[in-house]
Order: C-alpha cells, then sequence, then structure tokens
C-alpha cells in the first residue's frame, strides 16, 4: 500500500513538495495564459498538445527541486497532479490534467555508458572489451557484437580506412546512407545510422531480458561509470566483470529501505571482488548530479513526453528534447 505524503506532518519531502505545488500551479496558469493568447485561432489539437508540452514541463521542474528523491518522483507526481489539476481551467471550466515521473525516469546519466568516452582512440582496446562484455550479457551473437564494435570506431576516429568488419563513406554509399561522422557522437539516437545497429537493437530486443539499448548509453557525462546507479549489465561489463557477479553489490547498493534512489543507497565496492585501482579508474563511486529526467503529461485526450538532462546543485536545466527527437 502506499503511503501517502502528508501536507501537515513534518517530512521533508511533504514540506517541498508543497512548496514547489504552490510555484508550479502559479508558473503554470502564467505559462498558459500566454500561451493562449499565442495560439489564438489554431486547431484545438494543436493547442491540447502545446498544453501537454507545459503539463509535462512541470514534471521536470519538480525533479530539478533537489528535495525530491527519486524513490519519492511517481507519489509526488500523483499529488501535485491533482493541485495542478484542481487549480487548472480553461474558459471557466475544468480540466483532467496530470504529468507523471516515475523513478525509471529519473535516472543519473552517468550510470549509462559513454560511448564517445570508451570510443577515443586512446580508449579503444579497453572499450572494445567492455562494448563485448555487454553485448554477450545481451545474447548478441559474435558476429554482430564484432561488425558493430568495428563499426563504431569507424564512425567516431578520423580515418577514412575502415577496421576489418567496419565501414567508411564507401561503404555507407553502397547501402545509399550518409555516414560515418568521422567525430564524437552528437546525439544517442546518431547511433542508430552505424552500420549494423538495427539488427543489433533488434537481438537485443528479442534477447531473454528484453533489453531496451536507450537505456543503456550515453554520450554525454564525464566518462566515468557512477556506481550508484549504474545497472548491473552495464557495472559487470565496465569492470570486467563475469555475468551476474555483481548482484551481491546491486542487492547492498539499495540500503537498509531496500529501495533505489532513496538517501541511504550505498557502495560497496569490496562486493565486487574487483581491483580498487581498476574501480577507479573505470568508476566513481560518489554523488553525481547529471540527471536524465522524462515527463509525460496529459491533458484531455492530449500526451506529450520530454526528456531533460538536468543538474540540482544549483537547478538547471542543460538540455531538453522531445521524445521523439531524443540525443
Amino acid at each position: 500500500m502506499k503511503k501517502k505524503i502528508s501536507i501537515s506532518g513534518s517530512s521533508g519531502v511533504a514540506l517541498v513538495v508543497v512548496l514547489w505545488a504552490v510555484t508550479l500551479i502559479s508558473a503554470a496558469m502564467l505559462g498558459l495564459a500566454a500561451l493562449l493568447q499565442r495560439q489564438l485561432g489554431q486547431e484545438v489539437a494543436g493547442l491540447q498538445n502545446a498544453r501537454a508540452i507545459l503539463v509535462a514541463e512541470s514534471g521536470i521542474q519538480m525533479v530539478l527541486n533537489p528535495g525530491i528523491n527519486r524513490a519519492d518522483v511517481e507519489q509526488a507526481s500523483s499529488q501535485l497532479s491533482a493541485q495542478l489539476s484542481e487549480a487548472w481551467k480553461v474558459n471557466g471550466k475544468k480540466v483532467k490534467v496530470r504529468f507523471e515521473v516515475k523513478p525509471e525516469d529519473f535516472v543519473g546519466e552517468e550510470g549509462r555508458l559513454n560511448l564517445n568516452f570508451w570510443l577515443r582512440p586512446d580508449n579503444q582496446q579497453q572499450g572494445r572489451r567492455i562494448l563485448q562484455n555487454l553485448f554477450a550479457s545481451w545474447d548478441i551473437d559474435l558476429n554482430t557484437q564484432l561488425k558493430v564494435i568495428d563499426a563504431l570506431q569507424d564512425w567516431v576516429d578520423g580515418d577514412s580506412m575502415p577496421k576489418a568488419q567496419g565501414a567508411e563513406r564507401e561503404q555507407y554509399m553502397g547501402i545509399k546512407k550518409t555516414g560515418p561522422r568521422n567525430g564524437p557522437f552528437e546525439r544517442l539516437e546518431e547511433v542508430e545510422k552505424v552500420m549494423g545497429w538495427p539488427e543489433l537493437a533488434r537481438q537485443a530486443g528479442a534477447g531473454t531480458n528484453a533489453v531496451d539499448w536507450h537505456r543503456k548509453f550515453t554520450v554525454f557525462g564525464s566518462g566515468k561509470l557512477s556506481l550508484l546507479t549504474a545497472d548491473q549489465d552495464v557495472i559487470e561489463a565496465v569492470l570486467g566483470m563475469t555475468s551476474g557477479k555483481a548482484k551481491s553489490f546491486m542487492l547492498a547498493r539499495k540500503g537498509p529501505d531496500g529501495a533505489e534512489g532513496t538517501a541511504d543507497d550505498q557502495v560497496n565496492t569490496t562486493l565486487l571482488g574487483v581491483d580498487s585501482n581498476t574501480v577507479a579508474e573505470r568508476a566513481s563511486t560518489g554523488s553525481e548530479d547529471l540527471w536524465r529526467v522524462t515527463s509525460t503529461g496529459y491533458i484531455g485526450e492530449a500526451k506529450r513526453t520530454i526528456v531533460a538532462l538536468i543538474s540540482r546543485n544549483p537547478p538547471q536545466i542543460k538540455a531538453r528534447w522531445m521524445e521523439d527527437k531524443k540525443p
């Protein structure tokens, strides 16, 4: 049974939720008034989509508050949405309004494998081993693994000589595609243009664990993997562990309350059984401050989703985009 965040109680989360609610409602109403003036005369469907974007933006603003923990975001979303819906009116009539941010929609960006970092010339050999470890854990066949890793390295390197199973401009022209960039990835979805990637993504989705590769990689951040937020398969791949060896670490990471993303989460690297120098070289064990937030706004039948990269110290949005234009 879900606990209710008491508005009158002493909970720190309750206090910040209420204060944030006031700010959100005020900002939303002012924004809606301006939006309605600008959009006057456009089709109703277009207006509803624009309003849904504004509602989704409220979820991003909520998570900017450092008092909201990852474990609290779904509950806070529900309570703030109820207050937002109560105050929101169009032409004097109440409208059903809500936004949704779930714990899995609020994740540390540096808990993902940084492709740009591990494909750099000085990291290519180690990066190759890490990617092979990860792809093998996803049940990707060896031939596809090798082709994609070579093609990834060719995509970012500056020369025109293809790796053994890679692809340079001539190979892309042969399939009437544009590539490679010959530089770092500018956005994550660019990976889909790499020769062989669609087949790898298909195998990953059809594998035993039905992996969504979008949640495993990033092209932002320092390059060191955050052990506080990374998935088990990514940790094992980066640290050269066999599959399943990080299970005890993952269980202990949840802390005494047994929940991810709460204040008592902990990182006990001794449970990894990996040389401390390797851990220090490839991963970070402290708190991080680069987060990926996905917020979905609903108003009537309209639904729009915004994704943002944020920092909370101080609160700032570093980048944002609609879900169908993921970087």
